[in-house]
């Protein structure tokens, strides 16, 4: 890859990372991740 190509590919890989960290930590999946982090707490029965 030439360097502009390089250097495109990381600004893109910068900006998908910072999205899906927004995504997991926004206010409105919370309640979503705790209920979820319970799962394996659960009785079976």
């Amino acid at each position: 890859m030439d360097p502009i190509g390089t250097e495109l590919y990381l600004v893109m890989l910068l900006v998908a990372f910072i999205g899906v960290v927004w995504w997991a930590f926004s206010a409105r999946r919370k309640k979503r991740f705790e209920q979820d982090g319970k799962i394996p707490f659960e009785d079976a029965d």
